[in-house]
């Protein structure tokens, strides 16, 4: 080890690691600095704004943090109170450039710093991430103006599915809608807390440009999300917006629509094949899930609890006009822990399914329901899986309110006079109720009539 040469540290490439990541850490935080100069780049009035592709690359060439040959590692654009950094976050945005992150400090304060509501995003004309250190510190309070959208995100529609906005680790609080999205689809949006919002914690919305035509908002992820005593709905996804294949990854609606005399869900749920994976939703004013307007939408592994906090009938979740939604390993408790606005101590039922055919419901557990579990009306071919399901008190599963059609259990046509529906397919199964001449048990459907199993004989 004693004949190893010593490094010169004034070369590059043979910094240390630890070097290396102490540079570039001081770098990105401050933001660009000045090749040479160590002097940050970037408060208002800057008159080197680029605005055509050739600018960004001159910008990056003078402005980049570089070590070494040509490495640049791009930009971190920091707004904070204090003397470094910009004092708003739009600021930041309209001086950055694609590949910048936008990084708000904890020392933000966004009415000290005359920041104006709402903080467009536009992706249209630039790629970049708004980003916090953590939400509990990274705060974007808009209080202040209550007749304001936070932030709104646009993008480009279908004409771009490059173009992917990410807003993430910050906490919006106040202000009208949260977050609103527009033709902003396959955007990602994380670690996000929405909280005491006037109105939507999130709104994905419909959009057509200046010559009217459509750009729609889909495949969108949110990761990690907690919308929290808004006025409105915690996540709003809009039919118009055709938001299919949304997803929803361990977010929590909590305590929406229901101060303030509001009678809102939790969530609205819409598209085709948009889905809730995890989470939980409790104690919102209306449903827990409003899920319409869409197919194969999914709600799996997520905790309900007291929802309908201000509706004299409440519901954990309600599908209707939603062909083949399914709900799989979900918990259901209808208790009120504390006192709500419509005087009861449980819920009405935990699912309730209208209008809608193909519903596949599994694997769950449930207490807490004057009523009963499951109600259904002018439903067709609904799956209730019954063996999977385990009430923990004694709760009823099936509302004798209920009016199914072909309710099944793992496929097979439920109890019921089978001569008064049709199968769906050639060798479907059925439990005849032995109205009639034929036995009670099993049936198949030839394509034109039930034959009794019990017996060769037409149902």
């Amino acid at each position: 080890m004693n004949n190893l040469e010593k490094p010169d540290d004034s070369n590059p490439t043979t910094w240390s690691r630890r070097s290396f990541l102490g540079t570039a850490a001081a770098g990105s935080l401050l933001g660009a600095t000045k090749q040479g100069t160590g002097t940050v780049e970037g408060k208002k009035g800057s008159s080197d704004l680029p605005s055509t592709a050739d600018q960004v690359q001159e910008s990056r060439a003078t402005t980049a943090l570089q070590i070494g040959p040509e490495l640049n590692l791009g930009e971190r654009r920091v707004v904070a109170s204090g003397e470094y950094g910009y004092d708003t976050i739009q600021d930041a945005w309209e001086h950055a450039a694609s590949g910048d992150i936008i990084f708000v400090h904890g020392s933000y304060d966004a009415q000290e710093a005359g920041e104006e509501f709402p903080i467009v995003l536009d992706q249209s004309q630039k790629e970049v991430v708004l980003t916090g250190g953590h939400p509990s510190g990274s705060v974007i309070d808009a209080r202040h103006a209550p007749d304001k959208n936070v932030i709104e995100v646009l993008g480009r529609g279908q004409n771009d599915y490059r173009n992917k906005a990410i807003v993430q680790k910050l906490k919006i609080r106040g202000g009208n809608i949260g977050l609103r999205i527009r033709a902003a689809p396959y955007s990602t949006y994380k670690d996000l807390v929405f909280f005491q919002t006037g109105s939507h914690g999130v709104s994905v919305e419909t959009y057509n440009d200046a010559s009217g035509a459509f750009k729609g908002s889909f495949g969108i992820n949110f990761r990690s999300c907690v919308a929290w005593s808004c006025r409105g709905v915690g996540f709003r996804l809009s039919s118009e917006a055709r938001p299919h294949s949304t997803s929803f990854y361990g977010c929590h609606a909590l305590w929406n629509g229901y101060y303030e005399g509001n009678n809102a869900p939790g969530v609205l749920l819409r598209g085709y094949a948009s889905r809730w994976n995890g989470g939980t939703i409790q104690n919102n004013g209306s449903y827990g899930i409003d899920a319409r307007g869409g197919g194969s939408q999914t709600v799996y592994g997520t905790y309900f609890e007291g929802n309908g906090a201000s509706s004299e009938f409440p519901h954990g979740i309600y599908v209707s006009k939603s062909p083949g939604l399914s709900i799989d390993s979900c918990y259901f408790n209808g208790h009120f822990s504390r006192e709500v606005t419509n005087g009861l101590r449980d819920g009405h039922r935990a699912i309730a399914v209208v209008d809608a055919k193909g519903v596949d419901i599994r694997n769950t557990t449930f207490r807490n329901y004057t009523d009963a579990f499951l109600y259904g009306r002018n439903t067709l071919d609904v799956d209730i899986h019954r063996p999977s399901h385990d009430a923990l008190d004694e709760t009823e599963f099936l509302s004798d309110a209920s009016e199914f059609q072909r309710l099944r259990s793992d496929g097979m046509v439920q109890e019921a006079d089978l001569r008064d529906t049709d199968g769906l397919y050639r060798g479907d199964m059925g439990i005849h109720n032995g109205d009639g001449e034929a036995l009670w048990g099993p049936a198949v459907w030839n394509g034109r009539e039930w034959i009794s199993v019990m017996e060769p004989t037409i149902v």
